[in-house]
């Protein structure tokens, strides 16, 4: 099933955010704060083909062969980039975690 194409911006940058961050925080000014801090991440620190790949598995729930086939690249290679933009963004949940 192929969902409609979505762009990354403010309103929908959370989506992403919030799914990645299950660090379990219970208080929701906290939980707010990390997904602006997340969405920004998004935006600024990641490669185009990280939030490329990152955008069409969460939000648009593609399959990473889908991804692959779509891009013109091998599957591992998504795998790779959606997993270095994983690894980028826990880093930065971490460190602003450690500094709250």
């Amino acid at each position: 099933m192929r969902r409609e194409r979505v762009f990354l911006n403010d309103e929908n940058s959370d989506l992403i955010a919030f799914s990645l961050y299950q660090a379990g925080a219970s208080n929701r000014p906290e939980r707010e704060r990390m997904k602006r801090i997340l969405s920004r991440a998004i935006r600024c620190e990641l490669t185009e083909r990280q939030r490329s790949c990152l955008i069409k598995h969460y939000l648009e729930g593609m399959k990473m062969k889908d991804i692959a086939k779509e891009m013109g690249l091998s599957k591992s290679t998504v795998s790779r980039h959606i997993s270095a933009a994983e690894l980028k963004l826990r880093k930065v949940a971490s460190y602003y975690q450690r500094n709250n």
